[in-house]
């Protein structure tokens, strides 16, 4: 219990693993639901046209959070006309972490997206600050 009698549903809802893999790899619902679509159905090569319209999203949010998880390990990138991405973790370590990932936001889906939500900010804008451009003074 938090100290507003509030029940601390983080606490205790899924495993350190999640928790890790969460803060390391996955900034937002969106990107969750990216990652998870595409381990469903890992044989599979996608456009990020074809998972805009999977999950009802932008072609350009799409094509944003499938960047960003092949960036951090989790797809590879087809070369192409078209990139397509495919479910392809870097180690079968993570590939694992995404495993569990997949069961506890299928089991406990609220807990998974405030875990998502509750990440502190000040790591999602060291992370942004990293790839932002600056002039040599």
């Amino acid at each position: 219990m938090r100290g507003d009698g509030l029940p601390d549903i983080m606490a205790d809802e899924f495993s350190d693993d999640v928790k890790q893999f969460l803060s390391e790899h996955i900034s937002s619902v969106a990107q969750l639901e990216v990652l998870l679509l595409l381990r469903a159905q890992r044989e599979r090569e996608w456009t990020a046209s074809e998972v805009s319209k999977a999950l009802y999203t932008t072609p350009d949010m799409a094509a944003e959070q499938l960047a960003e998880l092949a960036g951090r390990g989790l797809l590879a990138r087809g070369d192409g006309a078209e990139t397509k991405y495919r479910y392809w973790p870097a180690s079968p370590e993570l590939d694992a972490q995404a495993g569990l990932l997949d069961t506890a936001y299928k089991e406990r889906r609220v807990a998974v997206i405030t875990a998502i939500y509750s990440q502190p900010l000040d790591k999602v804008r060291t992370f942004a600050d990293a790839f932002r451009l600056r002039k040599d003074t």
